[in-house]
Order: C-alpha cells, then structure tokens, then sequence
C-alpha cells in the first residue's frame, strides 16, 4: 500500500465552517531557506549565455527585496527545460521535499520549466507545501489572485514558445528540404561547397561506387564492405573505423542517387549523384536476399543483472550482453561501434563468470555496530565537501571551454566526443552524498548479504539499479576491477572486505584468486 492511499478522504461537506486559509502575504521581514536554480540549454552555454549572470541577478534580488532569506544552496543545470528529468533541478526538488529549503529563486519563469505540465504541477505541490517560487526577472505575488492569473498567463507563454520554436525549427528544415538541400551533416563522399551545395570527394566517390559494385554482386557482407573501406585508409565523417552498421547506412543512403530526406520523404536534391538509380536499386535487392531472420536459441527470457552497468576497464565503453546456444557474453564493441583504440575490442566474459564474481561483492557488505554515526561524522567533513565542490566546478569550467573549442573547429568529433564523454564520467562520479539518503541505503546493506542469495534474477537486476552506476570489467583478465555506487551508497561501499576507496566516487575490487577467477580462462569466439 502506497503512503498516498493511507491519506484518509472526505466523507461529505460540513454545514458549517471556514475555507481553507490562503498562503499569508510574503514581506521582506518573512524569513525563509531559499534555494538559488539556474539552467542553460546546450545551445545557449555554446552562444556565451552565463550560468554565473544568473546567479549574479538573483542574489542581488534576494539582497534588495528578501534580506530575510537565507541561501541554503545552488543547483544548477546544462539541459533543455522541456523535461524535469534534470540533476540540478531534481536535486532542488529533493531538497524541497526533504524541508531543508522553502523558497526556490530562478532567474526567469522559463528556467524553472518550459513545458507547461511541469509548471503547473509543481506550482501546485509547492503552493500545497507553502513553498514559494520567486524570479529575479517575473514579480508574481502569489497571495493575489493578480499575481496567480499573471503567473498562469506566462506559463502558457512559455509553453507556446516552446512548441511554436519546434514547430518552426519542422518549418524551416522542410523548406530546406523542398529548395534541394540536406538538414542533416553531409554524408561520407561530400563536402559543403561556397554555395551551400554539397560538392562531391572525386576519392571518396570512387570508395563509394566500388563498395556499391562490391556488395551488388552479391558475394560480399556488410563487415567485409567495412574491411575493404578501412584497408584501403578510409575513415567514417566521425573519424572512426568503418563497421558492419556504418556501411549498412552508407549503402541505403538515398543521398548518393541524388534524393535529399524529410522524415520518410524524399524530394530532389541539387548536388550530383555519387551512383545511379539501377546500382542503388540493385544493392537493396541483394540486401533482401541477404536478410534472414535471427536465430532464436531460448524461449525463456532471462536478465543480465550488468546490462547498461557494464563496462570496459580499458575503454571505459558499455560492454554488451549476448546470448549464445551455450553461454551468454558481456563482450567490448568498440570495433562494431567504428572506434580502434581499445586493446580489448571484441574480447568478452562470460555472464556466469562476471555475475558469480558480484554476487559475492553483494554478499560481502558488513557494516559496524555504529555505521551510522561514522557515516554521520564523515558528512559533516567539510573540507571533504568543499573539495568535491571545487573539482566539480573545475571539470564544468573544462567542458565549457571544450564546447567552445569544437565550436570554433580548433578540434574534431573525435576528440570531442571523447574527451566531453571523459569529462562528463568524472563529474558523475563526483558526488556530494545526503545524509539521509546515505543513512535509508545503509539500513538496505544491513540485510543485503541475507537477501542475495534467496533473490530471482530479475530482483537482484532491480538491486544493481538501485546500487551501481558502472561495474568495470577487465575482459582480458576476466574479473571485476572497479565499481562505481549510486550516491546515496558511495560512503557504505567502504564496509566491504574485497572493496577499497580509490578517491574518484568509486572502489577497486580485490577479489581472491580463487574466487575472482572460478570459471572462464581462456577467450571464448
């Protein structure tokens, strides 16, 4: 039963009796615990719009019009406002829910939200909990019938912005579609002429028709297309190695018989085609010959407990969960997915091995008599909080300037992909953790060992969720090398035998030989 059904309801209206009270009028004399939130979009931190401006305006507010407030923090957000799945906003709302803030302050209405779903709901549960919303930029007096009239007005506003910006960015790609030209970036085989009109590669032109050739005859496979792209040196627009899903694309792309794309329609294309129509046709007839229907080797569905979790300990890159007639793989895929720089592409474990070794990581967990009051006294380290703080600002200030750098072209996709996807595993590691939060998971460890073993799969699938952000794998080695706990668990990780503090938010795993390693040596095809 939910806590919400225990909520006893009305049994009828009572003959006599008052209203409700309304929320009393907010002064500068009302004291409140207010917390500070600021978000940008992608597109507008790239344009040079400041989190920092924000942040600026509405502390200037609080000090002219509320200097009975309090700060208690700042959250903020790199993220579009169309959805609440947020961190920074999230982690406002916790706080709210929680009691440790009672006023939100936003620069604009449309940082707070722009769907206006969003809006209306939370005003709603926050106007319930007598939380007051305040902008630096909109004056709303939510006592006043005025003020909830003129919020309700640019909530609508903000939601009309938002649909109206999609629905002309529909517009506007369509008619560049009907004038001949693509939305998208140029595929493998063109460039951008001074006109705007793709202007065709005469070598990567000749790549393109041969690859054409090749698999029209029947004789040859996807991946053996990408074998012969990446002998003779070429590489995707992205810079990575040719694969079997990279030439499937190029070799279905209308764009090289001169068709340009809107959704599922297509419309003629003012560049010169790279193949003519009969060889494209051709190449889709063979692909239809080619086709065949997965082999399907088991009925039964089961979970991989490390689905999405799993990565590789060379790379860093979500390891891949594969069922075979006899065993089931995580295996590296950085080959599939065009990249050359792991040592352990294509390498695997077996899920057996890999599960066995975090089951008994699972069952490992003691915590002391007193966790809570050492967990308690770790928290309340401040030089420990102020330094989380501090590498998280750095790593943020980091991936600004990157953003810049690949704005101006100073570095490719490559390596701003890469580095961006570095940057962004370091700050989700980075965690400040809740006392409360950190205590509840504590209370779940305690019984955790007891639990495990009696669990179906797809209950200890529900606890990995729950616990573990990444589990890294050395696939050449076979074993676990290094977790990564979910927040709330960061600090309980460290009452875990075969568990050590590495002091980046995760732990190596030092399992015994004998139980590291009780299956699987050798590589498995």
């Amino acid at each position: 039963m939910t806590q919400k059904s225990l909520i006893p309801k009305p049994v009828g209206k009572a003959r006599r009796g008052r209203s409700r009270p309304r929320t009393p009028y907010e002064d500068k004399e009302t004291p409140r615990r207010a917390v500070i939130y600021l978000r940008v979009s992608s597109e507008e931190q790239e344009k040079g719009h400041s989190l920092e401006a924000q942040e600026r305006e509405c502390r200037e507010f609080l000090r002219r019009e509320k200097p009975s407030w309090t700060i208690v923090d700042v959250c903020q957000d790199v993220h579009s406002g169309k959805t609440d799945r947020r961190p920074g906003f999230q982690k406002m709302m916790n706080m709210i829910y929680e009691g440790k803030a009672d006023a939100i302050v936003a620069h604009h209405l449309d940082r707070f939200s722009r769907n206006l779903h969003d809006i209306l709901t939370y005003f709603k549960t926050l106007e319930e909990m007598n939380v007051v919303m305040v902008f630096a930029k909109d004056r709303f007096d939510f006592s006043t019938e005025e003020g909830r009239l003129q919020f309700h007005v640019l909530a609508v506003f903000a939601d009309w912005y938002l649909q109206n910006l999609a629905r002309e960015t529909r517009k506007g790609k369509l008619a560049r579609v009907l004038k001949g030209l693509p939305n998208n970036r140029l595929p493998f085989g063109y460039i951008k002429g001074p006109d705007g009109i793709a202007k065709i590669v005469p070598e990567e032109a000749e790549v393109i028709r041969q690859a054409f050739e090749l698999y029209a005859t029947g004789n040859y496979t996807d991946a053996q297309i990408a074998d012969f792209l990446n002998k003779a040196g070429f590489r995707t627009r992205r810079g990575r190695l040719w694969s079997k899903d990279t030439v499937r694309d190029l070799l279905q792309n209308e764009f090289y018989i001169g068709l340009v794309k809107y959704y599922k329609e297509l419309y003629p294309g003012k560049h010169e085609p790279i193949i003519s129509k009969e060889l494209f046709e051709k190449v889709q007839q063979v692909r239809q010959t080619h086709y065949r229907k997965p082999k399907v080797y088991s009925t039964t569905v089961r979970p991989y407990l490390l689905s999405g979790i799993a990565c590789c300990a060379q790379c860093g890159r979500t390891l891949r969960a594969q069922g075979g007639k006899r065993y089931s793989y995580y295996r590296e895929m950085s080959r599939a997915r065009g990249f050359d720089d792991c040592p352990h592409a294509g390498k695997s474990i077996q899920v057996k091995v890999a599960e066995e070794q975090l089951g008994r990581i699972m069952m490992a967990f003691s915590l002391p008599p007193d966790w809570q009051e050492e967990i308690r006294q770790v928290l309340e380290q401040e030089d420990r909080r102020k330094a989380i703080l501090g590498e998280r600002k750095r790593l943020q200030e980091k991936l600004r300037r990157l953003g810049r750098l690949y704005a101006d072209g100073a570095i490719d996709d490559l390596e701003y992909q890469t580095e961006r996807d570095e940057i962004k595993r370091r700050l989700e590691e980075l965690v400040v953790p809740e006392p409360s939060g950190t205590v509840e998971a504590g209370f779940q460890l305690e019984t955790l060992g007891d639990v495990w073993p009696y669990a179906t799969p797809w209950e200890k699938k529900e606890i990995c969720r729950l616990m573990l952000k990444h589990v890294y794998i050395d696939v050449e080695e076979k074993r676990i090398v290094r977790v990564v706990p979910q927040d709330d668990f960061v600090l309980l990780f460290r009452y875990n035998p075969y568990l050590k503090d590495d002091g980046r938010g995760g732990y190596e795993v030092h399992l015994p030989e004998e139980e590291g390693n009780s299956e699987e040596k050798g590589e498995v095809a």
